[in-house]
């Protein structure tokens, strides 16, 4: 194979990458907007920001997800702890 046909190659492979990159944040933004409303919803019905037993029931659901797709668990369980963080932030 050529230099110039994997130079195109490598560009393609990086714009999936952008792509992908593009719909994580879109997703995040998605998420954050709902987590929001929860948070209204929340304070009008005096219900705390932590939900112990759905936290543990997410942490379950994207464990499993994370094994079928063969992504590190470890990481997984990292960025939904970062991002778990901030929606308990925008709750209170």
């Amino acid at each position: 194979m050529n230099k110039q046909i994997k130079i195109k190659i490598l560009e393609e492979l990086r714009r999936q990458i952008d792509n992908a990159d593009d719909e994580i944040i879109h997703a995040l933004a998605k998420r954050f907007a709902v987590v929001k409303e929860v948070g209204k919803l929340k304070k009008e019905k005096n219900i705390p920001p932590l939900d112990e037993k759905r936290w543990s029931e997410i942490l379950n659901t994207i464990t499993t997800k994370a094994k079928k797709l063969n992504l590190p668990e470890k990481l997984v369980l990292k960025l939904y702890e970062e991002i778990h963080q901030e929606a308990l932030t925008l709750e209170k």
